[in-house]
Parts: C-alpha cells; structure tokens; sequence
C-alpha cells in the first residue's frame, strides 16, 4: 500500500474516532434542547444515523437504571425523529409514557399523558403500517382500557402480517370480552394449529368456552 492510501485511510479513521469524541462531548449537553435541533446537529456532527441511535440508545439505558424517568421519553422522541421507521423506538416510547410516566401524575394530568403515549404509536403506525407491530401495541392499549371494540379493529389489522402468537392470542380473548364465544373458539383453535408451542393453552381455552356456551344454553 502507497503513502497516500496510508494516509487517506488515517485520516478516514481519524475523522471516524473525532465525530464519536464530539458526540460523546456534546450529547449531555445536548439532550436539553429540542428533539428536532439534536437530530440535525448530531447528523452534521457524524454523517451515519445508526452510532447516534446506539449512542442515544445507551443515554436511554443509563437514564432508566439511574431512575431519571422524566428524561427518557425525548430521546425516543429523538430516535424516531433520526429513524421514523424504528418500530422499537415508538413502541417503547408510547409504552413508557402510559405505564411508567403517567401513573406517577394527577388523575388529569394522567389522561392527557397516556392520550399522548396513544397518540405517539399511532403516529408511528403512519410510517410502519405493513407489520403486525405497532397495530398491535395500540390494540393492547384498548385492551387495556376496556376498549375491546376498537382493541378488535387493530387487531384485525395485525393478523394481516406475520406476527407471534400474542397476536392472536389477544384476539380470543378480545372475543371473549365482546362476548363472541364461538369466534373466539374458532380463534383458539386456530392457534393450535398455527402455533404447536400453544397447543396445550389453546385446549384449556377451547374446553373452558365450550363448557361457559354450554351453561349459558
């Protein structure tokens, strides 16, 4: 290998290790302005998206283990505003607002929180709208709030992809919720044939709403 080639490739490595070094610097200082601004300066700053995302991915971890919950959902923000197409980062960020930042709030500041924590995942099924994913994550938020019809229309949407079978498995039970006993019957024993590992579980369910539609005749 020629000098020049050396040199052009200390320099390439030299360039790498500065934009590290000057994110390392900054990023404590940074994670105080707004979202949006911290996207574009740390992108000029290195020029690759994803050794920021890890970089922010490990304040997010830091901030969690030393309890600064009221710190971390900006930097999920940050993420999908880096990587719009990072499902984790909107799942975990919608997640963390409704079930570790608003049950520490006011009743009425607590419905507006997790309105926003909804609001956030659906924002984030706008970019990731052909996996099973985020559908998901919002019908088990109307699970969760004994919304079942609408828990329903998402998951009918979330059967459409490949997905595990929690997928399914929350729709028996949304079915059940409504009411449904023989479609939800029908969903179980459809999980038992799609999902061996279920098998057993699917039985139990299967044998338990024959036995509450037989009662309830």
């Amino acid at each position: 290998m020629d000098t020049v080639s050396i040199n052009l490739k200390k320099s390439s490595i030299f360039r790498k290790i500065n934009r590290i070094f000057i994110v390392f610097i900054f990023f404590p200082i940074m994670v105080y302005a707004q979202p949006e601004l911290i996207a574009i300066q740390l992108l000029d700053i290195t020029n690759h998206q994803e050794p920021v995302i890890n970089i922010i991915n490990l304040k997010i971890d830091q901030l969690w283990h030393s309890g600064k919950y009221e710190k971390i959902f900006p930097l999920f923000y940050l993420v999908t505003c880096l990587d719009p197409y990072d499902e984790e980062a909107w799942a975990t960020g919608g997640w963390f607002l409704i079930n570790c930042i608003a049950p520490s709030k006011s009743p009425s500041e607590r419905k507006k929180i997790k309105m926003k924590g909804l609001d956030f995942l659906k924002e984030g099924l706008k970019y990731n709208p052909e996996t099973y994913r985020l559908y998901w994550e919002i019908a088990w938020v109307y699970y969760m709030w004994g919304d079942f019809e609408t828990s329903l229309k998402y998951l009918d949407s979330a059967i459409n992809y490949e997905h595990p079978f929690y997928v399914e498995n929350t729709r028996a039970h949304v079915l059940e919720k409504l009411g449904r006993i023989d479609d939800a019957i029908k969903q179980w024993k459809e999980i038992k044939y799609k999902f061996p590992e279920m098998k057993y579980v699917a039985e139990r369910f299967i044998t338990n709403l024959e036995k509450q539609k037989a009662n309830a005749q």
